[in-house]
């Protein structure tokens, strides 16, 4: 959003970048570390003479920078300001820190007197019309509130917009609101400037040995790596500079100490990945089934003098995995082959990449061309209208189709044809591979004729291409039930994952799978050698579990004690039930230390089943499409229920012939009372998790069957949920 911006801006003659009074900042997932700013950057000498940052985010800028960036006297500054919304309606983790320094008290009310702010807020009406762009919504207002004025009308982007998601809201939002402003009421189209011109590259590559020898001159740079390239010693602090960008902000650090949480630590977070092995992958859903659905085990080595136990656990149930995928051989190979024949032959050869002060990604500074596109570079994403305005440059004019090739990239990226953008990379899910083997104009090459080379360098490859991004899994193993239970060794600890393989078929019959979903699923251990995987350990959306123990009203009761004083529903469908399993069996194994039991093996039966559900404290609402294909966790779940530790109720929608859903089978349960009493009588705690139309469902639910008997009806069910939220004891985790 905020290279399209800042082009079309540049286009009517606006300044970003070397005006010290603009700034454009980003709130997203991903804004520290997809910085593939393309074609429109700010150069190196604008950004040292200003000190502004074209397409950081927020805390990246700095938190005490944008509180202060009203500064002083009369002169007005203008924001430019993209704002994902994350979680139940929250704001992500890179404004956190700044997010954090606007809500402080003690700020005066003319903070941001000087300041102007045009905002575009990102979201998903699937979550709700409460939650839709919340982020960007209080920002916005909490600006106001300090004194800025509006400079446009906020924009809102929806995920779920056809031909384009997003980005055909922005477009709308860049033509009726932000460019009027500037070209005084008249846009003349989003797209007014349609020259384009081969950019200058933002690295320098230099080889530092040729693999093309296959190695027969006896130097030592040319002998080939053996295993995986970020582990070898030769390159591995190189790689950890790189994955270190990707760290999430609100990564644990693991030090002598033991786990460290992020409001502990000082600054951002920028650690490099801990270093997990795969031990086990089995697939959990029936093998005739249309999802393949994975429980993947990973052994985890913080590499630290750490020895965990219960006062010292690695992690929160409830937590996420960060996952830093990698591509696969075949895709490597295949990106390759479509790329200009000068690039191809150095692909195995070590180089050495200089960055310039304006480089978008912090590639590695000494790899190879084929390791830096297996563990960096995304090259199984799905190029943004402006990648494809960039790879129009490219085409070489000498090839019988360059000319139309030129021309469709730039249609392609403009306003005007986002349907055929929507039908030709968002429906077809066609990545970088697929479009430069699509347009071959860009890797021609005419020397042999006279002509020119391809203008598609290494240099300017690196500049196009975009890094890989992490994935977030929620963990579904109990970090007390995994210590205790054996499942760690000094440093070393174990989580595991409940990962749905992505798959499908297009309108046209193109295949294609998901690169961190397919890259967990092709860690298949064998030969007894387990599969090293990169990952982060943080906080989730699921904090203050409730584990205080009840007091023993009922001495002669066996199972009192291993009750909590606060009970738990937990709600979710299909891979949502992940985090829940967490904070089920961090209940079980918390309820055992309690009662002076061992922590029980989930899957071993047990026979001290009992019919009461009045003393079972944890209460599960799981749903999926069939029983017999996507009952995930089945036999623990019958394992718990027979110990009295867990009540379950299911919904399985294609098992009759009606719908049944999680909330129906919610809403049902005890004849309608169980969702009141849970929460009114028993004051009990609400975890949700699942897509997000299911847990704004759910959510609406229970708004419904609280307003039936509250005085204050819906407005005051709304309140209740308010204040269990604010006491985390009502979270969601959903997704789309």
């Amino acid at each position: 959003c905020a290279r399209r911006t800042a082009r079309l801006l540049r286009s009517r003659g606006v300044s970003i970048a070397s005006n010290p009074t603009q700034v454009v900042a980003a709130a997203s997932p991903s804004a520290d570390t997809n910085k593939s700013n393309v074609g429109e950057q700010a150069s190196a000498d604008d950004s040292a003479a200003t000190g502004v940052r074209y397409g950081c985010s927020f805390d990246s800028y700095g938190a005490s920078n944008f509180v202060s960036f009203g500064g002083s006297g009369d002169k007005r500054r203008l924001l430019v300001a993209f704002v994902s919304t994350t979680g139940d309606a929250e704001q992500c983790d890179s404004i956190r820190q700044t997010w954090a320094a606007l809500l402080r008290k003690s700020l005066p009310a003319d903070t941001h007197a000087n300041v102007q702010f045009a905002l575009f807020a990102l979201g998903d009406r699937a979550y709700g019309p409460t939650a839709f762009c919340a982020a960007g919504r209080k920002l916005a207002a909490r600006m106001v509130q300090l004194g800025a004025t509006p400079f446009c009308s906020v924009g809102f982007g929806d995920d779920g917009t056809p031909n384009g998601g997003v980005f055909a809201d922005l477009d709308v939002w860049l033509d009726a609101e932000l460019l009027p402003k500037f070209t005084g009421g008249s846009t003349g189209g989003s797209d007014v400037d349609n020259t384009i011109s081969l950019m200058d590259p933002l690295y320098r590559v230099r080889v530092i040995g040729d693999e093309t020898t296959n190695g027969t001159n006896g130097d030592e740079t040319n002998v080939k790596l053996e295993g995986e390239e970020w582990q070898s010693e030769k390159y591995r602090p190189n790689y950890n500079e790189f994955f270190s960008s990707a760290c999430p902000a609100t990564a644990y650090r693991y030090d002598d100490g033991g786990r460290r949480d992020p409001t502990a630590a000082s600054g951002v977070t920028s650690d490099p990945p801990m270093i997990g092995h795969v031990v086990k992958n089995e697939r959990i859903s029936s093998l005739d089934w249309m999802q393949d659905t994975r429980h993947i085990e990973i052994q985890v080595d913080c590499k630290q003098s750490t020895a965990f136990g219960k006062d010292n656990l690695p992690y929160v149930a409830g937590d996420v995995a960060t996952i830093l995928p990698s591509n696969s051989k075949e895709s490597v190979a295949k990106f390759l082959s479509v790329l200009p024949r000068a690039i191809q032959v150095m692909a195995d050869a070590p180089i050495e990449i200089s960055h310039s002060a304006a480089s978008p990604t912090p590639w590695p500074n000494k790899c190879t061309l084929r390791g830096l596109l297996t563990y960096c570079a995304d090259i199984n994403s799905l190029p943004e209208r402006e990648d494809l305005r960039a790879l129009a440059s490219y085409c070489h004019l000498d090839h019988e189709a360059g000319s139309a090739h030129r021309d469709k990239l730039i249609s392609l990226s403009e306003t005007t044809d986002a349907a055929l953008y929507g039908d030709y990379v968002l429906r077809e899910k066609r990545s970088w591979i697929d479009v430069l083997y699509d347009f071959d104009s860009i890797q021609y090459n005419a020397e042999s004729s006279g002509g020119k080379s391809s203008a598609l360098t290494i240099e300017h490859l690196l500049t196009i291409l975009p890094p890989i991004m992490p994935r977030h899994f929620s963990i579904a193993s109990a970090p007390t039930a995994t210590v205790l239970g054996g499942s760690t060794n000094g440093s070393r600890f174990h989580v595991d994952l409940c990962v749905a393989v992505v798959k499908g078929i297009t309108p046209h019959g193109r295949s294609y799978t998901g690169l961190c979903s397919g890259h967990l699923s092709r860690l298949v251990r064998s030969d007894n050698s387990a599969l090293p995987i990169r990952l982060w350990i943080r906080p989730g959306s699921f904090v203050n579990l409730p584990l205080k123990p009840a007091q023993p009203l009922l001495a002669s009761n066996d199972h009192i004690s291993r009750h909590f004083e606060t009970p738990v529903l937990c709600i979710g469908a299909g891979t949502g039930v992940a985090p829940l399993r967490s904070l089920i069996l961090e209940r079980d194994a918390v309820g055992s230390i309690n009662s002076g039991h061992n922590v029980v093996d989930q899957n071993q039966s047990t026979d001290n089943a009992t019919s009461s559900t009045q003393l079972v404290d944890s209460i599960l609402v799981f749903g999926c499409r069939k029983q017999s294909a996507d009952f995930y966790y089945e036999s623990e779940w019958k394992s718990l229920s027979d110990r009295a530790s867990l009540r379950l109720l299911t919904a399985f929608s294609r098992d009759q012939y009606y719908k049944m859903y999680v909330q129906r089978a919610a809403r049902e349960a005890d004849g309608g009372t169980m969702l009141t009493r849970h929460i009114l009588e028993n004051r009990g705690a609400v975890y949700i998790a699942g897509g997000a139309k299911m847990a704004h469902c759910v959510k609406d639910e229970i708004v419904e069957c609280l307003a039936a008997v509250l005085p204050g009806g819906e407005r005051e069910a709304k309140l209740v949920l308010r204040k269990l939220a604010k006491a985390g004891k009502f979270s969601v985790e959903a997704w789309s």
